[in-house]
Protein backbone atom coordinates (compact mmCIF):
# COMPACT_ATOMS: atom_id res chain seq x y z
CA UNK A 1 0.00 0.00 0.00
CA UNK A 2 2.71 2.40 0.64
CA UNK A 3 4.13 1.81 -2.54
CA UNK A 4 1.08 2.63 -4.25
CA UNK A 5 1.12 5.93 -2.36
CA UNK A 6 4.65 6.75 -2.97
CA UNK A 7 4.02 5.78 -6.67
CA UNK A 8 0.41 7.66 -6.63
CA UNK A 9 2.88 10.63 -5.79
CA UNK A 10 5.44 10.45 -7.69
CA UNK A 11 2.91 10.40 -10.97
CA UNK A 12 1.05 13.80 -9.65
CA UNK A 13 5.07 15.43 -8.66
CA UNK A 14 5.90 14.41 -12.54
CA UNK A 15 2.48 15.62 -13.80
CA UNK A 16 2.90 18.94 -12.55
CA UNK A 17 5.73 19.97 -13.86
CA UNK A 18 5.92 21.75 -16.88
CA UNK A 19 8.71 22.92 -19.29
CA UNK A 20 9.46 26.45 -19.16
CA UNK A 21 10.86 26.56 -22.95
CA UNK A 22 7.02 25.19 -24.32
CA UNK A 23 5.77 28.85 -23.32
CA UNK A 24 4.94 30.11 -27.11
CA UNK A 25 4.51 33.41 -27.32
CA UNK A 26 1.45 35.12 -28.37
CA UNK A 27 0.38 37.29 -31.61
CA UNK A 28 0.19 40.13 -29.79
CA UNK A 29 3.79 39.44 -28.26
CA UNK A 30 4.97 38.48 -32.17
CA UNK A 31 3.44 41.67 -33.50
CA UNK A 32 5.26 43.83 -30.72
CA UNK A 33 8.58 42.37 -31.43
CA UNK A 34 9.32 44.17 -34.86
CA UNK A 35 8.08 46.99 -37.37
CA UNK A 36 6.02 45.60 -39.54
CA UNK A 37 6.24 47.32 -43.44
CA UNK A 38 3.40 47.30 -45.47
CA UNK A 39 4.78 44.92 -49.10
CA UNK A 40 1.47 44.99 -50.71
CA UNK A 41 -2.20 46.48 -50.85
CA UNK A 42 -5.38 46.46 -52.74
CA UNK A 43 -8.43 47.66 -53.52
CA UNK A 44 -11.89 45.62 -54.52
CA UNK A 45 -14.54 47.47 -55.71
CA UNK A 46 -17.56 45.35 -55.94
CA UNK A 47 -20.17 47.50 -56.95
CA UNK A 48 -23.87 46.52 -56.62
CA UNK A 49 -24.24 47.51 -60.14
CA UNK A 50 -21.66 46.86 -62.99
CA UNK A 51 -18.42 44.79 -62.71
CA UNK A 52 -15.70 44.30 -60.33
CA UNK A 53 -12.58 46.04 -60.18
CA UNK A 54 -9.32 45.33 -58.22
CA UNK A 55 -7.04 48.18 -57.84
CA UNK A 56 -3.24 47.56 -56.65
CA UNK A 57 -2.77 50.46 -55.10
CA UNK A 58 0.52 49.65 -53.51
CA UNK A 59 2.56 49.69 -56.41
CA UNK A 60 1.34 53.25 -57.74
CA UNK A 61 2.35 54.63 -53.88
CA UNK A 62 5.31 57.34 -54.11
CA UNK A 63 8.84 55.46 -52.42
CA UNK A 64 8.35 58.14 -49.68
CA UNK A 65 5.22 55.99 -48.59
CA UNK A 66 6.23 52.65 -49.07
CA UNK A 67 9.03 53.12 -46.30
CA UNK A 68 6.51 53.52 -43.86
CA UNK A 69 6.43 50.84 -41.08
CA UNK A 70 4.46 49.81 -38.10
CA UNK A 71 5.45 49.61 -34.71
CA UNK A 72 2.87 47.85 -32.35
CA UNK A 73 3.92 48.47 -28.53
CA UNK A 74 2.92 47.45 -25.20
CA UNK A 75 -0.25 49.14 -23.74
CA UNK A 76 -1.97 48.88 -26.92
CA UNK A 77 -0.67 51.53 -28.34
CA UNK A 78 1.53 52.17 -31.77
CA UNK A 79 3.07 54.01 -34.42
CA UNK A 80 3.26 54.76 -38.64
CA UNK A 81 6.61 55.83 -38.55
CA UNK A 82 7.66 57.67 -41.48
CA UNK A 83 11.27 57.61 -42.32
CA UNK A 84 11.28 59.36 -45.86
CA UNK A 85 8.70 62.44 -45.94
CA UNK A 86 6.59 63.44 -48.54
CA UNK A 87 5.74 66.65 -47.53
CA UNK A 88 7.91 68.48 -44.92
CA UNK A 89 5.27 69.21 -43.03
CA UNK A 90 4.39 65.65 -42.58
CA UNK A 91 4.83 64.16 -38.84
CA UNK A 92 7.50 61.66 -38.35
CA UNK A 93 5.14 59.21 -36.33
CA UNK A 94 1.06 59.03 -35.95
CA UNK A 95 -0.08 57.03 -33.27
CA UNK A 96 -3.46 54.37 -33.40
CA UNK A 97 -4.64 52.51 -30.72
CA UNK A 98 -4.81 48.55 -31.46
CA UNK A 99 -5.74 45.12 -29.97
CA UNK A 100 -6.70 41.41 -30.68
CA UNK A 101 -10.15 39.97 -30.34
CA UNK A 102 -11.41 36.65 -31.73
CA UNK A 103 -8.50 34.70 -30.12
CA UNK A 104 -5.78 36.77 -31.96
CA UNK A 105 -7.61 36.43 -35.40
CA UNK A 106 -8.66 39.69 -35.86
CA UNK A 107 -6.71 43.08 -35.45
CA UNK A 108 -8.17 46.32 -34.62
CA UNK A 109 -7.16 49.76 -35.37
CA UNK A 110 -8.30 52.95 -33.12
CA UNK A 111 -7.41 56.29 -34.48
CA UNK A 112 -6.50 55.29 -37.42
CA UNK A 113 -7.49 58.13 -39.46
CA UNK A 114 -3.81 59.80 -40.47
CA UNK A 115 -2.41 55.99 -40.80
CA UNK A 116 -2.05 54.10 -43.94
CA UNK A 117 -5.96 53.45 -43.06
CA UNK A 118 -7.19 56.65 -43.74
CA UNK A 119 -10.21 55.49 -41.20
CA UNK A 120 -10.97 56.52 -37.39
CA UNK A 121 -11.58 52.15 -36.81
CA UNK A 122 -11.02 49.25 -38.38
CA UNK A 123 -11.78 45.81 -37.44
CA UNK A 124 -9.61 43.56 -39.98
CA UNK A 125 -9.28 39.87 -39.54
CA UNK A 126 -5.93 38.42 -40.30
CA UNK A 127 -6.25 36.04 -43.62
CA UNK A 128 -2.84 35.14 -43.14
CA UNK A 129 -0.25 35.14 -40.48
CA UNK A 130 3.55 33.96 -40.28
CA UNK A 131 6.28 34.66 -38.01
CA UNK A 132 7.45 37.21 -40.51
CA UNK A 133 4.37 38.56 -42.51
CA UNK A 134 0.76 38.87 -41.98
CA UNK A 135 -2.42 39.88 -44.47
CA UNK A 136 -5.54 41.85 -43.32
CA UNK A 137 -8.66 42.26 -44.90
CA UNK A 138 -11.67 44.68 -44.43
CA UNK A 139 -14.48 45.82 -46.15
CA UNK A 140 -16.70 48.78 -46.37
CA UNK A 141 -19.99 49.59 -47.91
CA UNK A 142 -21.12 52.86 -49.94
CA UNK A 143 -24.06 53.76 -51.58
CA UNK A 144 -24.63 52.78 -54.60
CA UNK A 145 -24.39 56.16 -56.61
CA UNK A 146 -27.16 54.52 -59.61
CA UNK A 147 -29.26 52.56 -57.29
CA UNK A 148 -29.55 54.69 -53.55
CA UNK A 149 -31.21 51.08 -52.35
CA UNK A 150 -28.33 49.41 -52.66
CA UNK A 151 -24.60 49.03 -51.02
CA UNK A 152 -21.46 49.20 -53.16
CA UNK A 153 -18.16 46.73 -51.18
CA UNK A 154 -15.32 48.04 -51.21
CA UNK A 155 -12.57 45.39 -49.91
CA UNK A 156 -9.40 46.43 -48.44
CA UNK A 157 -6.60 43.86 -48.28
CA UNK A 158 -2.84 45.27 -47.01
CA UNK A 159 0.05 42.74 -46.43
CA UNK A 160 3.09 43.52 -43.91
CA UNK A 161 6.43 42.01 -43.53
CA UNK A 162 8.68 41.94 -40.83
CA UNK A 163 11.47 44.79 -41.27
Amino acid sequence: MRYLTALAACCLLIGSCTKSGDVKPTREDDLRSGKWQMSAGALRFDPAIGADTTYNFFDSLPSCRKDDYLVFSAGMSGTQNSPTKCDPSQPDLVDFGWYLENNGNTINFINAFQTFLHQAAVSAPFTSYTGNSFTIQYKNFAKNKIDSLRNDTLTYTYSFKRK
